[in-house]
């Protein structure tokens, strides 16, 4: 019985004892949280094109219009330094999470117990456009995608959505608007 009490108090001396053997956990896990990813370098390559014979001011006019036939809201934009932000609301609910909380909200219920159910509803997208010229004639145009998904609780992370068909998607649509103004 006395054991019992003193369970949590063990687990603390031990967890405590285990910290003061490693003194530079702290500093490893602070430069693990603020280190770039390892695929860092593949991804940045992915979200980069190169367009040949085309302006950066024609390039930048052209991924506005991009963005704005995707149904994005221009946020900001600084064209003097090849910058461009906007962002567009989407419904975030998707009905197998909904159904899945719904039925873990029963099971608890049955139990005895209550259970919050938490889900996505809305989410934000943004995309952040930089160019800059490349030589006398060609410049140069890196997008990224993130998307700010909030939950039914009010609570919000971010994703950030590197897969390369977001990129390459964007670009063939750059491309192909570029090609008409030709």
């Amino acid at each position: 019985m006395r054991i019992r009490r003193l369970f949590p108090a063990i687990l603390v001396i031990a967890a405590l004892s285990a910290c003061a053997q490693d003194p530079d956990a702290a500093n490893r896990a602070a430069l693990e949280i603020g280190a770039p990813r390892m695929d860092a370098g593949a991804i940045r390559a992915r979200q980069t094109a190169v367009f040949e014979n085309v302006s950066e001011e024609r390039l930048l006019i052209e991924s506005t219009q991009a963005l704005q036939d995707l149904g994005f809201t221009i946020e900001e934009s600084a064209p003097r330094y090849g910058v461009l932000a906007g962002s567009k609301d989407r419904d975030a609910t998707e009905a197998g999470q909904v159904v899945g909380q719904v039925a873990l909200t029963i099971a608890f219920a049955l139990l005895g117990t209550s259970y919050n159910a938490v889900y996505d509803t809305d989410q934000v997208i943004r995309a952040t456009l930089t160019t800059q010229p490349v030589g006398a004639r060609d410049a140069q145009l890196r997008v990224s995608f993130e998307r700010i998904v909030t939950t039914n609780q009010g609570v919000s992370r971010i994703e950030e959505l590197t897969e390369p068909e977001f990129s390459s998607g964007f670009f063939a649509q750059v491309r192909e608007g570029l090609a008409q103004e030709s």
